[in-house]
């Protein structure tokens, strides 16, 4: 129940945020792109859209709700009631999951409606969506300023992109089946093509493991940089 109230208040307060304005603004600018995209180069364009937007959308957006919320002592008051750590991970990890989710939806059934497979889809952007916030927020609870978390978090971004050289034949190595946006690719990819029952689980199976590693990276983080300073004046 206190996870749940707690998912609702960061759902409002993403709308508070303007998050929710600004994505909307960009769903509609994103449709009507695709729109305009021949019908030989949908594919690839709607791809790439979702891929490196709503997809990482987390990733970004979870620095500055985490830096304001330091800023205003959010975490001073919130940790000394029952709430806890976990639930505070979940409950920000799953607001904007399920923005992530509601904007690759809209964009999908707005430009090709059900032609394509949508759950494949559907379901690398969600696996996506939370390694890449969990992700994130391990960076955001760490850095100082949010100039400093756009600086470090763009490094980043440079390997996540890094697959993206295989998907448009640039440039290939095996190398890339170990970051987590590889198996990104091929599921948002599998909406659009078959693939294979072992890609499928090589996708499925790899955000997995990264997931698993990104949340306790977020809590080990969370713990130092948040917890152990709750109460003191130490930055």
């Amino acid at each position: 129940m206190r996870l749940l109230s707690a998912l609702k208040f960061d759902m409002l307060s993403l709308y508070r945020y303007r998050i929710v304005h600004a994505y909307l603004l960009l769903t509609i600018f994103y449709i009507f792109l695709l729109h305009m995209m021949p019908e030989s180069g949908y594919a690839t364009a709607s791809i790439l859209v979702i891929f490196t937007d709503p997809v990482v959308l987390g990733f970004y957006f979870i620095g500055g709700i985490i830096l304001l919320e330091k800023s205003q002592n959010t975490f001073d008051s919130l940790f000394v009631t029952p709430f806890r750590m976990e639930e505070y991970i979940i409950s920000k990890v799953g607001s904007l999951t399920l923005l992530t989710v509601v904007v690759c939806l809209s964009i999908i059934i707005l430009t090709t409606g059900f032609k394509i497979n949508i759950g494949t889809i559907l379901l690398g952007a969600f696996l996506s969506a939370i390694f890449f916030t969990l992700f994130g927020l391990t960076l955001a609870v760490r850095a100082k300023t949010l100039n400093k978390y756009f600086m470090i978090s763009s490094l980043y971004s440079i390997i996540f992109f890094l697959p993206l050289l295989d998907y448009l034949n640039i440039f290939h190595t095996w190398l890339f089946y170990f970051i987590p946006s590889y198996a990104t690719l091929i599921l948002i990819e599998g909406g659009m093509i078959d693939i294979s029952v072992w890609e499928m689980i090589y996708a499925v199976g790899m955000l997995v493991i990264w997931i698993g590693i990104a949340y306790i990276f977020a809590k080990h983080s969370f713990y130092k940089s948040i917890i152990l300073h709750i109460g003191s004046d130490k930055k």
